[in-house]
């Protein structure tokens, strides 16, 4: 497995002054977490320039998250919002690939408006996401539905249902992004790694505290890490160890601190 970060770490900040910061620690694949901050999908000459920049730090991305209001809409009930949420998907999917990406990364959608609307999000959300992957495929990319944080109601909020709208659509360049902070509050991320296993495209690393989405670095929270990396060996899954976590301190550090923690990890999946 090889390390990528989450540019979830500079939120506040731009990217492109920052891939330095990757290329000194020789971390190089990224997930694009902040569009358009971090990616204007609307602007070939800034996805030209990031593009370039990526290019000379030898950074690469690997995914893009996309930004949690198109999420929310696409598996709204407003049918005009929800048609006009899949079409801007479909742009920052296009730039995605303008600028490298694998995989594209969702949701099957957002908060309930109660339980009863359940079936009807579940279902407006698999037709918007259906509609992008179809898309996605023909541009050679991947999508990834990631595991929901169920501090409150949302769609695909267990793995279980997440799995139910994977194979609901039946595509095959659509698979899981399994969210390690997500499946420790109120399930288990070990036994999550083997019901995502044959479809597992990427992860979202992070640490809590079984509470709330800290997005800390690994062995800060309660995650059974020595069980996750023991099932993450046994399910055969090579890719990017993707880690999502905050800026707690100074990036520089935050990126000399995960790599030593995801060699510490290496060291459990190993056997070592």
């Amino acid at each position: 497995m090889e390390l990528g970060v989450s540019t979830l770490l500079w939120y506040e900040d731009t990217l492109i002054p920052n891939l330095g910061l990757l290329a000194a620690e020789e971390i190089r694949p990224i997930e694009l977490r902040r569009v358009p901050q971090h990616l204007d999908y609307n602007d070939a000459a800034a996805a030209g320039r990031l593009s370039t920049a990526l290019t000379e730090h030898g950074v690469r991305v690997h995914t893009l998250h996309v930004p949690d209001q198109l999420i929310i809409a696409m598996s709204g009930l407003d049918e005009e919002a929800r048609l006009a949420a899949v079409a801007e998907v479909k742009l920052i999917a296009a730039a995605l690939e303008r600028v490298g990406g694998r995989i594209l990364v969702t949701h099957c959608g957002g908060p309930l408006e109660d339980e009863t609307t359940r079936a009807r999000q579940f279902a407006a959300g698999q037709q918007s996401v259906a509609e992008v992957a179809r898309f996605c495929r023909d541009l050679g990319l991947r999508v990834a539905v990631e595991n929901a944080l169920p501090t409150r109601l949302r769609v695909g909020d267990t793995v279980a249902e997440v799995v139910r709208f994977v194979e609901g659509i039946g595509l095959d360049n659509l698979g899981y992004c399994l969210d390690t902070s997500h499946a420790s509050i109120g399930e288990d991320p070990v036994a999550a790694v083997d019901i995502v296993a044959d479809r597992l495209l990427t992860l979202h690393i992070s640490d809590n505290d079984g509470q709330s989405d800290q997005h800390a670095l690994p062995f800060e929270g309660t995650v059974d890490w020595a069980g996750f990396m023991r099932a993450l060996r046994a399910s055969g899954y090579d890719g990017v160890f993707m880690l999502e976590v905050r800026a707690t301190r100074e990036p520089r550090e935050m990126l000399r601190e995960a790599k030593a923690r995801f060699e510490a990890l290496a060291r459990m999946c190993s056997g070592a």
